[in-house]
């Protein structure tokens, strides 16, 4: 089991941030912004990992295409939201 209300609040926090990243990349650039897009790649990866296992958590795939990506990328990132005992 997972610490489901961990996820769901971690997974708030990475959506907040990518929207933020969102809003300064959409804005004029005045500086170099290769910070913010390779922020946003690991925020969208971060996000899409949580998505896994909140889906695997359910009994689906949140891939529908690839169903041992789910399985391996639920129980690596499982670890990180063990069950309080």
């Amino acid at each position: 089991m997972i610490h489901i209300h961990q996820l769901n609040t971690d997974l708030r926090g990475i959506e907040d941030r990518i929207r933020e990243v969102k809003v300064a990349l959409r804005s004029t650039w005045t500086q170099p912004m290769s910070k913010f897009q390779y922020e946003l790649i690991s925020l969208k990866a971060q996000a899409t990992e949580r998505y896994v296992l909140r889906a695997w958590h359910r009994g689906r795939c949140h891939i529908l295409d690839a169903p041992e990506y789910c399985k391996e990328v639920a129980e690596r990132t499982m670890l990180k939201y063990p069950l309080a005992a």
